[in-house]
Parts: structure tokens; C-alpha cells; sequence
């Protein structure tokens, strides 16, 4: 395609997908960090629990269903 016909096109560029803003570098990195210290305290962040078994392709266990005695 010319230089010119570029000109004549009206096209609205976008970002790569992958392709993240400063903003939200910085949320991964503080998410990062928040799980970071979770990990040193021995505990799970919330949002990565199952994940190594799911890395490790381990089965996950099956979710007990919850019992009361409501009908």
C-alpha cells in the first residue's frame, strides 16, 4: 500500500494484546507483591489457591457438598 492511501484511511490504532500500560504493570507488581508476603507467612493469596496442584497436573479433590438441615 502507497503513503498515500495510508493517509486516507481512518483507522484507530490499538495496543498489542500483551502489550500493558504503566498502570497496569504496576497492579501485576503490587499483586505480586501482596502474594510475595502471603507466601513468606506460610499462607495461599486467595487467587492462587489450586493453582500449583492445576501446574503440577495434579487431580484437584472433588468439593464436599455442604450439609444442613434445612430441607
Amino acid at each position: 500500500m502507497r503513503d498515500e492511501d495510508l493517509d486516507r484511511i481512518d483507522a484507530t490504532i490499538v495496543p498489542l494484546p500483551g502489550d500493558e500500560s504503566e498502570d497496569e504493570r504496576e497492579r501485576i507488581r503490587a499483586s505480586n507483591d501482596r502474594d510475595q508476603e502471603l507466601e513468606r507467612e506460610g499462607k495461599v493469596a486467595p487467587h492462587n489457591a489450586g493453582y500449583d496442584t492445576a501446574a503440577d497436573g495434579r487431580p484437584r479433590r472433588a468439593r464436599r457438598a455442604r450439609i444442613t438441615d434445612e430441607p
